[in-house]
């Protein structure tokens, strides 16, 4: 969940900062995302913390369940991914082909002129997720300190501009 949380506020951060430079359809993701985040995490936390007082197979039912939204909600912040290759549909090599087709067309929400923007996205996300990855130690059951921790980065985003509509 830490790193959840880092890559969606680095993404939602860096969409804030750089709005006039994405494409409307990157804007609707992050907006979207901060709708539902803080929910999804809080729910999500307020169920590891359940599970870990009880492991039931309810717990861990709900606590999956939680996750998997979360999971999701991260899923839709790899708005990077060209649309040919996200879409899943046909092989691979279909896939490529189509994403250069594509690519051949340089408008303001092409990938082509994109590529600059969506660098400095992955770049930033995966220096706050290895960051996170490090500080949380995604092995390890998380002790009092880290669950103080991940508590006052939750409720940092919820003051944050950037996380707010």
């Amino acid at each position: 969940m830490t790193v959840a949380l880092a890559a969606v506020d680095s993404f939602l951060s860096f969409e804030y900062r750089r709005r006039a430079d994405v494409p409307k359809e990157v804007q609707d993701i992050a907006a979207r995302v901060r709708s539902k985040a803080v929910g999804a995490f809080e729910s999500a936390n307020r169920l590891r913390i359940a599970y870990k007082v009880n492991r039931s197979a309810e717990n861990e039912a709900s606590l999956l369940t939680a996750l998997s939204v979360v999971d999701a909600i991260v899923g839709e912040v790899r708005v990077w991914i060209p649309k040919a290759t996200a879409s899943g549909t046909g092989s691979a090599t279909e896939n490529l082909i189509a994403e250069a087709e594509s690519s051949r067309t340089v408008s303001t929400g092409s990938w082509v002129a994109l590529v600059p923007v969506f660098v400095d996205l992955a770049r930033e996300v995966y220096v706050m997720v290895n960051k996170a990855r490090d500080a949380a130690k995604q092995n390890a059951e998380w002790d009092l300190a880290a669950e103080e921790a991940f508590a006052a980065r939750l409720s940092a985003i919820k003051t944050a501009a950037h996380w707010k509509p």
